[in-house]
């Protein structure tokens, strides 16, 4: 009986969601055998979002830490505070920001020209990021806290429209799974580009000087990626219109709260935004004081990673078909810790580290879509179940915690170098400095993939988001 419902029940809504026009009941396919509505091209322009995004926000990760330390002369104990402070003050615009998309406060309600309009000052920013101004340290660190903050305000203004783009492109589940992934596949080959092209353009930029090299990089790459990141608001149609919210702000915060779906994926995604600050802030100093080799050799692990996980991102489709959301994401990152752990006890051989890492980051990468489409369908399930409409407000709260999780990763990185004792310059780190830095590097993730695979199993099964639909249907 429950099969025959459930196919009654999908093909009801795969009737209504072929009708391009504003939904009043925000309902999403499920089945796979469905086909997608959204054409190739709309899916790789929507993937230009993070590639670009992706890319500049993950280089103040990967480099921002090692150029306020070793370029600037701030203290790590100073970067650690600046990087946790600024981004817990700047993550306040993330809500704003989605508490406006939901009021319909610009641009009509529709999100798109809020990427087209904030694209380029977000290369600027990062640009920004990068100047070492010539003044004291009392200046270069009040520099570095107001362009920090700039930086993430600014990514705020176009990464929250972005995270709502599928619920106005699509209700189809497939193509909102197909569009995580090819977001995923974005990001991840940002990644790449970041790893592969950063350190070699600023050492051919600035001819070996780094206060000039930087940021004569970050111009090209702001430029480039403000453009790339402008392409989803000219290629993606949003066919269906956000309906205004007009519920008091702690009645939608209420909804939220009441959604178990919406809190265990954003505390997943958000716990693995502190696993990348890991990644990001640490590879280089893995690279040089752990392994003794050259900084670009941290470079490589981050270009490792993007294409570990670009090929786990292509893998993530075909796994959830065979065991579902929830296990999509504990299975692979119960391989993901263990193959981190054989990686820290591999012997130092370039190829055998970069391999084994690369398999980590590999069934990491397969997680990466399952949270964005889990993220789509918690919001519309929390529509359903609370008659409560707050994607803005679900998008920005997510990205809101997303960056207090990437402040706390990227402070406690900086704070494993000052408790370390690690000292810039120093040929030889003393054992101290090493474990602590190996511990950031590895320990972090490896307790955070433990964790997020338990966590998981509280998202709501998918006989149990089916019920729910069921139910909403058969009141409707």
């Amino acid at each position: 009986m429950v099969p025959l419902l459930r196919t009654v029940v999908l093909a009801t809504i795969h009737s209504k969601d072929n009708v391009c026009m504003p939904s009043s009941r925000p309902t999403v396919v499920h089945d796979v055998s469905v086909p997608f509505q959204l054409g190739l091209g709309e899916r790789m322009s929507y993937a230009c979002g993070d590639l670009a995004g992706n890319a500049m926000f993950g280089i103040t990760g990967s480099y921002l830490l090692y150029f306020y330390v070793n370029v600037c002369g701030l203290a790590a104990g100073q970067v650690a505070i600046l990087m946790l402070a600024a981004r817990v003050v700047d993550s306040v615009a993330d809500p704003c920001i989605g508490y406006m998309i939901d009021r319909r406060r610009l641009f009509r309600g529709r999100v798109g020209p809020y990427m087209k309009w904030f694209s380029l000052p977000l290369g600027l920013a990062l640009l920004l990021c990068f100047i070492r101004l010539p003044v004291g340290a009392g200046g270069r660190l009040a520099w570095a806290y107001g362009t920090y903050l700039l930086m993430g305000i600014v990514f705020s203004m176009v990464n929250v429209p972005y995270g709502v783009l599928p619920n106005v492109m699509t209700r189809n589940g497939r193509d909102r799974l197909s569009l995580a992934m090819f977001r995923m596949m974005g990001a991840t080959g940002g990644t790449f580009f970041m790893g592969a092209v950063t350190l070699p353009l600023v050492h051919w930029l600035g001819g070996g000087n780094e206060r000039i090299g930087y940021p004569a990089a970050m111009a090209v790459i702001g430029l480039l990626g403000g453009l790339v990141l402008m392409v989803p608001a000219f290629t993606c149609t949003e066919r269906y219109v956000l309906q205004p919210a007009h519920n008091p702000l702690r009645v939608m915060l209420a909804s939220l709260l009441r959604n178990r779906a919406w809190v265990v994926v954003t505390v997943v995604l958000s716990l693995f935004y502190i696993n990348l600050t890991a990644f990001y802030g640490l590879s280089l100093y893995y690279a040089t004081a752990v392994l003794g080799r050259p900084a670009t050799f941290g470079g490589l692990l981050i270009s490792v990673m993007g294409i570990g996980k670009v090929l786990g991102v292509t893998c993530s489709g075909w796994l959830v078909r065979r065991i579902g959301q929830r296990a999509t994401v504990a299975v692979p990152y119960g391989l993901s810790a263990l193959y981190l752990v054989v990686f820290v006890s591999a012997p130092n051989r370039p190829v055998l580290l970069g391999a084994v890492f690369g398999l980590a980051c590999f069934f990491e990468g397969m997680t990466l879509p399952v949270f964005y489409a889990m993220i789509a369908d918690a919001i519309d399930l929390g529509a359903v179940l609370t008659g409560v409409r707050a994607a803005g407000l679900a998008y920005s709260i997510n990205s809101f915690m997303g960056k207090v999780a990437w402040a706390a990763g990227g402070a406690l990185s900086a704070a494993m170098l000052g408790w370390g004792g690690y000292v810039s310059g120093l040929a030889v780190q003393s054992p101290q400095a090493r474990a602590f830095i190996c511990m950031g590097f590895v320990g972090v993730p490896i307790f955070i993939a433990c964790v997020s695979a338990v966590l998981v199993w509280f998202y709501p099964s998918e006989d149990e988001v089916m019920a729910i639909r069921l139910r909403a249907h058969a009141g409707a």
